[in-house]
């Protein structure tokens, strides 16, 4: 559905285009005379989009052709200035992020009392100009834009429809009876003829989903990350202009390490739901004959934490990717698995299941369900929640006390997990058992853990009980 009074449209690339003038605020009299000698500058480099100073700022004092770098709160400082009329510059890594050039900012040097002040524009500046008529929302709303781009010649596609959604949990319920259900939201841009689209009303924190399609030829289903950004950029390519471009083809190509930067093999490497590799011994991969255009690519291993990348795949090229996956070393292993032997993980699971404090299934319910995220579900009073819209990715909540429902604590191999992500990424034929524990005090005393306020879902793999 279309949320209720949040329009999007396309108004271009115009904050892509150029540069943002900083403001220079000067504490002197504009009648001073200047300095016989040369002066200090002082500045400070300030972020009003994120409302704090800008760290590692490269200032350039153009006339002069110094340059200096803001400090960790935010000033900078430029020795010996003659009097005059100066162009201040500066650039950072959020400027690349947005789309920008940089800041500048022309100042009068008088008597060295001057504080310059080069600023990102507060985010009502941005709003403004990308969403014209639109009043300024609140703190909890932003936008998301970019260019879209074909994958053979590179060139922009006007009038592609990019479409952003989104998945909330809603309570339709009373404080007494809660009745959670999913809403899908999804707003759409078309755009311009220099291939810029905005789509205005997004939400903050929240996962988001992001297509674009022209002719037939779509990206695939893109994840964006919750966020507390309120301004954010993703530039988009598709397989091309006409409904043969769908029959591009490129090539991924790269190479999987750990912390340490050692090879990694054996590692799921996900091209969506198009295409699937495992790394060899020196963690390499190839993937060969795959679609154009923006796709993501995951890697998954288990007991290490799961990295999604994004590609974009060129016709008749070969895109290069690494990642590098971490184990999960923070989180403690179950004395379970401590003793080694698929014996006693079996017989400890048949034990808990027998005092029937949880809900069980093991591999041979579990193999009959199309999908681990249809395996959950098919626990009473489990609410498995989609965070892509193709279902891949979900989080698992258990009811609580409170007014809804609770994200669970997960276990994977007796390893707590950061996030629920991993599950995405894996297949019921991999599972041998699942436990759900909706209430801390159901846990068993060798599954409990300190932060466990929401309930346990506790996940065995095969390997684990080999």
């Amino acid at each position: 559905m279309t949320r209720r009074g949040v329009t999007a449209r396309c108004v271009g690339l115009l904050l892509a285009a150029g540069s943002i003038t900083a403001h220079a605020q000067s504490t002197g009299q504009s009648t001073a005379q200047p300095a016989a000698r040369p002066v200090t500058v002082r500045g400070v480099a300030f972020d009003s989009l994120h409302n704090g100073p800008l760290t590692n700022a490269f200032i350039i004092l153009r006339e002069r052709s110094q340059t200096t770098t803001s400090d960790d709160k935010g000033r900078f400082v430029f020795e010996a200035v003659p009097p005059g009329t100066y162009n201040l510059s500066m650039q950072h890594a959020i400027f690349d992020t947005l789309g920008l050039s940089g800041a500048s900012a022309r100042v009068t040097v008088t008597d060295g009392k001057t504080p310059v002040v080069l600023a990102v524009p507060a985010f009502a500046s941005f709003w403004n100009l990308a969403c014209r008529g639109i009043p300024v929302p609140a703190a909890d709303t932003g936008f998301v834009y970019g260019t879209v781009r074909d994958a053979g010649a590179q060139q922009p596609v006007a009038e592609a429809t990019v479409q952003l959604s989104w998945i909330d949990l809603v309570n339709l319920g009373t404080k007494t009876a809660s009745n959670v259900t999913q809403r899908r939201w999804t707003n759409e841009s078309n755009a311009d003829r220099q291939g810029g689209y905005t789509v205005c009303g997004v939400p903050i924190n929240i996962p988001l989903q992001l297509r674009a399609n022209y002719l037939r030829n779509a990206t695939g289903e893109l994840a964006l990350a919750a966020s507390p950004d309120r301004v954010r950029r993703r530039d988009l390519i598709v397989p091309g202009r006409t409904a043969a471009d769908s029959a591009l083809r490129g090539v991924v190509s790269g190479g999987v390490v750990d912390a340490d930067g050692r090879p990694v093999g054996d590692v799921r490497v996900i091209l969506e739901n198009v295409r699937e590799v495992r790394t060899d011994a020196g963690g390499r991969f190839l993937l060969r004959d795959v679609p154009t255009g923006s796709h993501q690519l995951e890697f998954a291993s288990v007991g290490m934490t799961p990295v999604t990348l994004d590609v974009d795949i060129l016709a008749a090229d070969t895109t290069m990717v690494s990642a590098t996956l971490r184990t999960v070393t923070n989180l403690q292993a179950l004395n379970i698995l401590g003793a080694g032997t698929r014996g006693r993980a079996v017989r400890r699971f048949e034990e808990r299941r027998q005092q029937g404090f949880g809900a069980f299934m093991d591999s041979t319910t579990i193999g009959s369900r199309a999908t681990l995220a249809a395996v959950f579900a098919g626990f009473a009073g489990v609410t498995v929640q989609a965070a892509s819209a193709n279902g891949r990715r979900f989080n698992i909540y258990l009811p609580s006390t409170g007014s809804g429902p609770c994200l669970a604590m997960l276990q994977l191999d007796g390893i707590q997990q950061i996030d629920h992500e991993i599950l995405g990424l894996m297949h019921p034929d991999d599972i041998a058992a699942v436990e759900v524990y909706p209430q801390r005090l159901t846990i068993p005393t060798e599954l409990m853990r300190t932060d466990a306020r929401c309930g346990l879902v506790a996940v065995w793999t095969k390997r684990a009980f080999r």
